[in-house]
């Protein structure tokens, strides 16, 4: 051990934190949390005036034995993004909404080709996971749960990560394989459809590191598969230009032929009809395309709310989208409405995995689903069920 206590794997890493992160806050104390210190009762706003902290009258305190509810947490460590959302579970009309936090990490860039996370990503991974642990903390969650997926699981450092989150938070950061994600994708996409499905659909989450499809109907999954061509890995290894126009498109065509052939002999035999697309991609086509439907509702509501269901992403407008992402660089494409800033440089790489899909031939309709991953490991802890599902 040396300075202060912190192991000299950490300590690199440690440093790295420091001096890329403006917003970082002396946070990391001993899991579970506590102080010694007496609580402030009150903080000062941007504009100068005392605000109060809740105190014991803060519902809060007393929400959870009253109501049978315990706060659960679940924090996704993506390739691109870091995702948190908090929620209290308990209740029979399903789970309150309380809190969300969303943290552009890119944990691939620069490595996830060479299969590692790069010191300056590791430490923004840490920045971020610091700061969700401060809003577990001001939040009072009971439950944490921290899942990681493609970048993690594929880099030969990634445990070096899952141990120095755990020195520095206390966070237990479980990596999972690419069949429990697409299931657990499955699962909380499941439940953007109350009244279930009457056709043959895919599911397609793009990530950075890896994408996940899942064919599924009416009796449930019937194929699932991840492959490792998530956008940042892309990005990564084919070395296209900006913008990659139809010659990118095209030089990509073949690998996605190759690596993805299952998929293709999949889509072949059970022909599905229905693109239900989850996660950030989709998200920012259904923004570009102004199809989104975003629910504002604040913190402190303490209902519980039907879950929201798809929107729909009108396959007529996708040709233009597509010609607007492959052909336009970075600096128009960032002016495009409804582009998210962190995802310019990825998106012409989920246009043309997508438009790839449609080439099949048998897609009639997309859409986009709000839930994916996260919602999935929360519907299992609403259910009472193992975290990961069975691959049988």
């Amino acid at each position: 051990m040396c300075r202060g206590g912190m192991s000299p794997s950490a300590w690199p890493c440690w440093q790295a934190l420091r001096r890329c992160s403006s917003r970082l806050r002396p946070v990391f104390t001993a899991w579970p949390f506590s102080c010694t210190a007496s609580a402030p009762t009150s903080v000062k706003s941007s504009d100068g005036r005392s605000v109060p902290i809740p105190g014991p009258s803060d519902p809060f305190l007393n929400l959870h034995p009253m109501n049978n509810l315990r706060r659960v947490a679940v924090i996704d460590c993506g390739t691109n993004t870091f995702n948190l959302r908090i929620v209290d579970v308990g209740s029979a009309a399903g789970w309150i909404p309380v809190f969300g936090q969303r943290v552009p990490v890119k944990l691939g860039q620069g490595g996830v080709a060479k299969g590692i996370i790069t010191a300056d990503r590791m430490a923004r991974g840490l920045d971020a996971l610091a700061s969700m642990k401060e809003a577990i903390r001001n939040y009072r969650v009971e439950e944490v749960h921290v899942m990681a997926t493609s970048a993690m699981r594929g880099a030969k450092n990634g445990q070096d990560f899952v141990a120095q989150t755990k020195e520095l938070t206390g966070f237990d950061i479980q990596v999972i394989s690419g069949q429990h994600e697409a299931r657990l994708i499955q699962e909380g996409i499941a439940l953007n459809f109350p009244e279930g499905v009457q056709e043959t659909c895919l599911t397609m989450d793009i990530g950075g590191g890896s994408v996940e499809f899942i064919v599924w109907n009416a009796e449930g999954i019937q194929w699932a598969q991840s492959f490792d061509t998530g956008v940042a890995r892309l990005h990564m290894l084919m070395n296209l230009g900006d913008p990659i126009g139809a010659e990118g498109v095209a030089k990509m065509q073949p690998y996605f032929d190759d690596v993805m052939a299952p998929l293709s002999a999949a889509m072949d035999a059970l022909k599905p009809r229905h693109l239900v697309g989850a996660s950030g991609s989709f998200d920012t086509i259904a923004d570009l395309m102004g199809t989104r439907t975003r629910r504002e509702r604040p913190d402190h509501a303490q209902t519980p709310e039907a879950h929201p269901v798809t929107d729909a992403v009108p396959l007529e407008a996708w040709s233009d989208v597509f010609t607007q992402l492959t052909t336009q660089d970075a600096h128009h494409r960032a002016a495009m409405p409804g582009m998210d800033p962190a995802r310019v440089d990825l998106m012409p790489y989920s246009a043309a995995l997508i438009q790839w899909v449609l080439g099949h031939g048998c897609i009639q309709k997309m859409c986009r689903a709000p839930y994916a991953l996260r919602e999935g490991v929360l519907s299992r802890i609403e259910r009472g069920l193992p975290l990961l599902p069975s691959l049988g």
